[in-house]
């Protein structure tokens, strides 16, 4: 018998086929979130038959729900079940990240609050956009609380199988036939005459003073002008289309919404007329309320008449052209076979500028100069495809590249040095978890900062713990850079940034004393202040000054004897024992002359 934790849940497919929607959805795209919210309310209201529900969005990293609590809100209104927003979270690393640098989910602290409690007459369905590993979706399944918590998604992948203290069974139902039988956009534009943008125009040319709605599925659609007058009148956003033939400005809204928006348009003094995109190429039917356009069925007997003519005149024109033209291509067929088999350029892919350790290609790799500051050059390249981001370039290294001095495989080793490097495998990283000193690193985990109270908001930070001994600091560039290109281990980073807390002799090893510099003698005292100092006798060049050990260096010193004499006072006193000496060769110098 398993202990897992057992929970209902009902997915509109798998997530390979619903990605580009899920992506859509995470990034708060309201025409993506209604489309969403269309394809799961048939498996919820299947899942709530019978029951008092209600809909509860889980929390982003950031610690509140965002898009879920938009996806949630739009499912209540198709079917009447209420939203509760009522988790919330510590903001977090997100979950991608663990899994883009080969992290388990479980080494991020998750932990979700519950605001206000569920009654038991009542049931919870949880809403989130995919089901992967189920670490999140069993996080608020626990914060909630309640035995019968189901779960509601978009899609979902194979991970779920996997979670330890969870068994999600998947409800079954007819989603995945529905959305698949469901026509597309892209499959409704049959040509370029037929397109959102042609249907407009075309509409508006002929009904300049009215608002053109046009039905695309499940959506309304408005585009550039009239776009932006629905989006003041009904308070909906606007998005930028992705295809040319869809126009510069676009908003939608979901058709069963018609009854609700229709009347604020008409009282906001507008005439509406109503297209159906899915009658393209065929009779386009305007649908007309008491103040839409009213068109005289004599005027649309006489317009038929004139565009039949126009459209025979037409056809014949174009077929002349059509016959001309296909005359002169045949006499110039023989002369493009002739230029092919004398040696025309064929098309080759680009050679990559230099080959990584990792066998990674690089391309493209120029400096351009900055658009708001001239003194600006940044240098930036391709990673197998990859755009990698700018890097501000020295003034010495934009004069050598303007000379041709210096190449891309020098550039890339100075501003992507961790590109260059060899990366680590996922064994490698994992084993490589115990310190110089034989001890276990039992946790480390690079976050960012969300506390808007701390001063290093916004950064990444580094956490480890060792034993009973937790630390964490701000990283810098390159340890972050080597962090998430793979190119070091726990127990590097960990040295590297925690070495001295954790009194390692490695930490030390770095600081020497400089070489013919004449130091006699080292010496540790105790002050009358009661603190530990450092200071160096080098005989004729005289003493320098005494410099407070610290309490980590005091550890090391006595209690552990991880470090010299001489490796304090190569810490501390460095700066000022390569002065004395050089003054004094200074005085020597001057004296024999």
């Amino acid at each position: 018998m398993s202990n897992k934790q057992e929970c209902t849940f009902t997915s509109v497919a798998p997530y390979p086929k619903v990605r580009q929607m899920a992506h859509g959805l995470k990034d708060g795209d309201y025409a993506s979130i209604c489309k969403a919210a269309e394809m799961m309310a048939d498996g919820i209201r299947e899942m709530a038959a019978g029951r008092n529900c209600v809909l509860v969005p889980i929390p982003n990293h950031r610690g509140r729900a965002i898009y879920t609590k938009t996806l949630a809100n739009e499912i209540s209104r198709r079917t009447g079940i209420p939203t509760w927003d009522i988790l919330s979270c510590r903001p977090h690393m997100p979950l991608h990240y663990a899994k883009k640098n080969d992290l388990k989910p479980e080494g991020i602290y998750l932990k979700l609050n519950l605001y206000r409690q569920v009654p038991e007459q009542f049931t919870p369905i949880v809403i989130d956009n995919v089901l992967d590993t189920g670490y999140t979706a069993g996080a608020a399944i626990k914060a909630v609380g309640h035995p019968n918590t189901m779960l509601a998604v978009l899609g979902h992948t194979k991970n779920h199988l996997t979670n330890k203290n969870y068994q999600f069974n998947q409800l079954a139902t007819n989603m995945e036939k529905k959305m698949q039988e469901q026509p597309s956009d892209k499959k409704q534009v049959k040509n370029k005459t037929d397109t959102p943008l042609a249907v407009y125009q075309r509409l508006k040319s002929k009904h300049p003073d009215a608002l053109i709605l046009m039905r695309n599925g499940d959506f309304y659609r408005s585009l550039n002008e009239d776009a932006q007058k629905v989006s003041d009148t009904l308070r909906i956003p606007t998005q930028r289309p992705k295809a040319k033939g869809e126009g510069e400005l676009m908003a939608e809204f979901p058709h069963h919404a018609l009854d609700v928006y229709l009347p604020r348009l008409i009282r906001a003094g507008n005439r509406v007329a109503i297209a159906d995109m899915q009658e393209l190429g065929k009779k386009q039917t305007i649908n007309q309320t008491k103040n839409q356009i009213q068109t005289d069925t004599m005027e649309k007997k006489t317009e038929k008449k004139k565009t039949k003519t126009k459209e025979a005149k037409v056809d014949k024109t174009e077929t002349a052209k059509v016959d001309k033209t296909e005359v002169k291509a045949g006499n110039k067929k023989e002369d493009k076979a002739v230029e092919q088999s004398e040696g025309q350029k064929v098309h080759k892919p680009r050679e990559p500028q230099m080959v990584t350790v990792n066998g990674e290609k690089v391309s493209h790799g120029h400096a351009f100069q900055s658009n708001q500051d001239p003194n600006k050059w940044y240098f930036t390249a391709r990673l197998d495809g990859q755009q990698l981001r700018p890097q501000l370039m020295k003034p010495e290294d934009v004069a050598a590249y303007q000379k041709r001095e210096i190449g891309v495989e020098a550039l890339m080793q100075t501003y992507y040095p961790t590109k260059l490097a060899k990366k680590v495998t996922p064994e490698e990283y994992k084993a490589d978890n115990k310190l110089s000193d034989g001890r276990v690193i039992e946790k480390m985990v690079v976050y960012k900062e969300h506390d808007e109270q701390r001063q290093d908001v916004g950064k990444y930070k580094l956490y480890t713990q060792v034993g009973e001994q937790k630390m964490s600091r701000t990283m810098s560039k390159e340890d972050l850079n080597a962090y998430f290109d793979r190119v070091t281990t726990p127990s590097k980073l960990v040295e590297k940034n925690f070495g001295e807390q954790l009194h390692l002799a490695s930490f030390y090893n770095q600081f020497r004393l400089p070489e013919n510099a004449g130091v006699k003698e080292v010496r540790i005292a105790k002050s009358q202040q009661g603190d530990w100092t450092v200071s160096a006798d080098l005989g004729d060049k005289g003493v320098t000054s005494k410099a407070v050990l610290s309490w980590h260096d005091k550890q090391s010193l006595f209690t552990l004897k991880t470090v010299t004499k001489e490796q304090l006072a190569a810490r501390y006193l460095n700066t000022e024992i390569k002065s004395m000496a050089a003054e004094k060769q200074t005085q020597r110098a001057a004296m024999k002359v």
